[in-house]
C-alpha cells in the first residue's frame, strides 16, 4: 500500500486539477457545476475511508457539514451563489473536519485579497463595476493551501 505521504500528494494534485476547472467556469460564466464540487467530495473520502476507515470518513463527512454549514448563512442572504456553498462542501471533505477554520479564515483573506483584484483589473480594463465576483479563487487558495500544510499528517 502507498505511504500516507504518496495518498496525500495524489489527493492534493487531484484537488489542484479540480481546482482549476473550478476558478476557470467561475471566473467565465459565475457558476461552479456540482459535479466539480462531488469530485471533491470524492477525492476526500476516498483517501480517508482507505487510511483511516470510519473515522476517516466520519471526519471528511463532518468536514463537508461545515464547510457546507458556514457558507449556507451568506447564500441565504445573497451574499455568495450555491456553487460556492457546494464547492466549500467539497473542500471540507478535503481537510476534514479539523481544517475546515483554517481553511475558511485563508479563503476570508483570499477573498478580500482577489476581490480587490478582480475589481482594480476591471478598472483598468474601463469595464464597469459587476454584481457578481467570482468567489472559487479564494475558496481554492485558502483550501488548498490548509491541504497542503496536512500532507502526510493523516
Amino acid at each position: 500500500m502507498p505511504s500516507i505521504a504518496a495518498i496525500s500528494i495524489l489527493k492534493l494534485t487531484l484537488a489542484a486539477t479540480v481546482s482549476i476547472a473550478a476558478i476557470t467556469v467561475d471566473i467565465r460564466h459565475r457558476q461552479i457545476p456540482n459535479a466539480l464540487s462531488v469530485a471533491l467530495l470524492l477525492i476526500g473520502i476516498f483517501p480517508a475511508g482507505l487510511t483511516r476507515g470510519w473515522a476517516g470518513l466520519a471526519d471528511v463527512l463532518l468536514g463537508a457539514a461545515l464547510g457546507f454549514a458556514v457558507f449556507l448563512v451568506p447564500y441565504l442572504l445573497g451574499g455568495m451563489g450555491g456553487g460556492d456553498v457546494k464547492l466549500m462542501a467539497g473542500f471540507g471533505a478535503l481537510t476534514g473536519a479539523r481544517g475546515v477554520l483554517p481553511a475558511l479564515l485563508l479563503v476570508a483573506v483570499a477573498g478580500a485579497t482577489t476581490s480587490v483584484l478582480f475589481l482594480v483589473y476591471r478598472r483598468a480594463r474601463g469595464q464597469a463595476f459587476c454584481d457578481a465576483i467570482p468567489y472559487a479563487p479564494a475558496i481554492v487558495i485558502g483550501s488548498l493551501l490548509v491541504a497542503a500544510s496536512q500532507i502526510g499528517a493523516e
